[in-house]
């Protein structure tokens, strides 16, 4: 199908369709959209007229106006002060922060098996608008109603604009007194009501800004002289405060009156279903018309038998078989190849040839390719169609008594989400504030009295006998500061002075006690407002009684989640329609890390250059988006903190999980730091082990370089000692020597002798 453009995309219809343009005279007669807009505005307006009025009322009692005019003036009277001890602004300041303390979670889900893939991406476009909105900000505002006057509402909506045409879908909170609804409408969520109207009363300036191509429509329309359209009341206000509906007629700009109506209808769409792809489809008329002219193929085998394909990429591979050869195949099977990894001879699967069959063929295996439209295909039965209804939303907006334009929006439910707090089984909720406004009035009245009180009886009043003193003298003299003398006549009596009445202390009793009924009313206690007093010593008692002191708010969680997954309903067609170019969405994650996703990218087949596939289409798939349960309320950071501590300690989780539930600003550099930390620990480790294992060779080498020098010294030991033997033996030989020479000597000698005595005796 075509791209369109972002004003063919919501269907507009410009008023010069129906009647009117930007510079067309002024249109004669009403239009009928128009004429039921007036009509129904008139009917609901006088039916919540007795409810706007109470709903104001409590916005400006939460916001100090405690007093009527007519108690004030009585009080003045007495000499008393209205005092306001305004015990509800805080509470409700305190449930806002809890019930808004966390950024919603979002989780997305498709509804078939081939939408799986994309879902994941509704939930980071849900989070996207809500980034883009405020959301927050909004939701805090929409909860204060909620909580003050009754019902909060939040509103989707789609400005084609913004982002340099592309167009977003944002949100944003509606004032109630600005929305008109259906008074017959019984579900929590107006999802009943046969037309919600929204008024808004805008300047020509504002117009002129907001509509600039409908600024000939605007001019003609009836203009009107009051500011606003809010309700006043009774109620007094300071100086310093100013409410709607109190202030005074506008008479330096001219005003119009801005309608958007929103009508439930039905209208017809074209249901088609595809059995090969499983594809299943709700088609307008011209999107039908298109989807009819879209080329399909009809494969037809030599026996007769067909199949029908639908799928688009399978179509375009046979659309390119017969661009390059015609449009008859046959099969054939070619020879066995041998698998190089594993050496086995592997049968390969048939080949399309072009061409009749020949001796190489399979037998009976032509397929003849015949192209087709989707027409065709429902012409033939295969492709299953019928007509049906939807409910789809009609905006009709138009000022004073003129028409600007219509849009039918492609969702099924009203835009605009109502969050009711005490619902009556009408558009017209009780609040927490309009129920214990009593007890609010009641805790004034005690500080005023008490007040009046003490500011009383710090002046002393005097019983003078009558002509015993001057009377004017003892008013001046009495309250100047330092000593006063005053003489009077003893005879005609002493004057006497008049004590207080105190007051009983079952009043002060009686103001704790309404400040205390106030906190159970709303369910906040003292101590969720961050007080201290009464709270248990230990951290575990403390702990318990955080958790049990959240129930009720929990409930009123459950209020707010719904209406927040009724606004995601709405918001997945809206997306649907508004994002189908691509566009690039940025997130900021829980650990301040960005993420980036690109919707509906197109792969490009590089030969062809043509379109093979849309990654993360928005288009195409039917998607749920739900409020992860629990995401907004804020859990106990210390109990959390000690049960992920307990978890690393057991290791369960990582040092990285109990970092992110720290209040750490910059908690990515420290994870990342403690990357690098966790690397240099590691190496630190690796380094430790090398050397432990160069000290046990060194201790090895150690012993070695021992034992080498002690064979060393061996081997010197037994050199030295081979030199001591061989010099022993060389004198033991030199010994014998000299012994021998000695014994020859006197052997010599001895022969000596002999041969003397043997002269003689001769």
């Amino acid at each position: 199908m075509r791209n369109r453009t972002i004003e063919e995309r919501i269907n507009q219809e410009p008023a010069d369709i129906l009647g009117a343009d930007a510079g067309a005279p002024e249109q004669l007669e009403i239009h009928e959209d128009v004429k039921k807009t007036l009509e129904l505005f008139t009917e609901y307006e006088n039916a919540r007229n007795d409810w706007a009025t109470k709903f104001q009322e409590s916005i400006q009692f939460r916001q100090g106006a405690q007093w009527s005019r007519e108690q004030t003036e009585i009080l003045e009277r007495r000499g008393q002060a209205a005092i306001v001890v305004n015990r509800i602004h805080p509470i409700v300041e305190t449930a806002k922060a809890l019930l808004t303390y966390n950024r919603p979670q979002f989780r997305s889900t498709g509804r078939e098996d081939s939408d799986t893939r994309t879902s994941k991406i509704y939930s980071d476009v849900m989070a996207w608008i809500w980034e883009r909105s405020n959301g927050n900000t909004e939701l805090k505002q929409a909860i204060d109603d909620y909580y003050v006057g009754g019902m909060g509402i939040l509103q989707v909506f789609q400005d084609a604009h913004i982002d340099m045409g592309r167009g977003e879908v944002l949100m944003k909170s509606l004032n109630p007194l600005d929305v008109y609804i259906d008074p017959n409408s019984r579900d929590t969520y107006g999802r009943d009501a046969a037309n919600i109207i929204i008024l808004k009363v805008l300047t020509d300036e504002q117009a002129k800004k907001m509509f600039p191509e409908y600024e000939g429509i605007w001019g003609n329309a009836e203009s009107v002289m009051e500011a606003d359209h809010y309700p006043g009341t009774n109620l007094a206000a300071n100086e310093k405060q100013s409410f709607l509906g109190n202030t005074n007629s506008d008479h330096y700009h001219v005003k119009r009156k801005y309608y958007e109506r929103y009508e439930r209808i039905k209208v017809d769409f074209h249901h088609v279903f595809e059995p090969d792809t499983m594809r299943e489809d709700l088609f307008s008329d011209d999107e039908f018309e298109e989807y009819m002219q879209e080329t399909t193929m009809c494969v037809q085998y030599k026996d007769g038998t067909k199949n029908y394909v639908n799928d688009p990429e399978q179509v375009a591979q046979y659309m390119t078989y017969i661009e390059k050869s015609g449009s008859v195949y046959h099969m054939e099977q070619p020879e066995p190849q041998m698998n190089p990894e594993t050496g086995e001879v592997q049968e390969m699967p048939p080949e399309m040839v072009p061409g009749e069959e020949d001796e190489n063929s399979i037998p009976d295996s032509t397929i003849y390719l015949i192209p087709h439209t989707k027409a065709q295909f429902v012409e033939l039965g295969y492709n299953l169609y019928n007509q049906i209804q939807q409910d789809r939303i009609k905006m009709i907006v138009s000022v004073g008594d003129k028409l600007m334009y219509t849009r039918v929006l492609p969702c099924e439910d009203y835009p605009i989400v109502l969050m009711q707090n005490i619902h009556n089984r009408n558009p017209y909720p009780e609040s927490d504030v309009r129920l214990y406004r009593p007890l609010q009035e009641y805790v004034n009245k005690i500080r005023s009295l008490i007040i009046a009180h003490a500011s009383t009886s710090t002046n002393v009043k005097l019983l003078i006998p009558r002509g015993s003193v001057d009377k004017k003298q003892i008013e001046e003299e009495w309250g100047r500061a330092g000593t006063s003398v005053i003489e009077f006549d003893a005879e005609l009596g002493a004057p006497v002075v008049a004590g207080p009445v105190p007051l009983p202390n079952e009043l002060y009793k009686n103001e704790a006690d309404a400040k205390s009924d106030l906190e159970y009313g709303f369910g906040i206690y003292e101590m969720m407002q961050g007080a201290g007093q009464g709270a248990p010593s230990t951290y575990r008692g403390t702990v318990i009684i955080d958790e049990f002191g959240q129930r009720r708010i929990k409930s009123r969680r459950d209020d707010i989640e719904a209406a927040l997954n009724q606004l995601c309903k709405v918001c997945v067609p809206l997306m649907q329609q508004m994002y189908t170019e691509e566009k690039i969405i940025r997130l900021v994650q829980p650990n301040n890390a960005m993420k980036e996703v690109t919707l509906n990218q197109s792969i490009y087949d590089e030969y062809t250059g043509n379109e093979i596939e849309r990654v993360h289409d928005m288009t195409a798939g039917k998607y749920d988006v739900v409020v992860v349960a629990g995401s907004t309320l804020p859990a106990n950071r210390w109990a959390l903190l000690e049960t992920y501590q307990e978890l690393y300690k057991n290791g369960l989780i990582d040092q990285i999980e109990v970092l992110k539930k720290t209040d750490l600003v910059d908690i990515e550099g420290v994870i990342n730091r403690s990357g690098e930390m966790a690397q240099l620990q590691n190496a630190l480790q690796d380094a430790e082990e090398q050397i432990k294992t160069l000290q046990g060779d060194l201790q090895t080498a150690n012993r070695e370089d021992l034992h080498s020098k002690k064979r060393l010294e061996v081997e010197k030991f037994k050199g030295k000692m081979g030199r001591v033997s061989d010099r022993a033996e060389q004198a033991g030989e030199l010994f014998k020597a000299r012994i021998g020479d000695a014994q020859r000597e006197m052997n010599n000698e001895v022969k000596s002798v002999k041969s003397e005595k043997e002269d003689g005796r001769s």
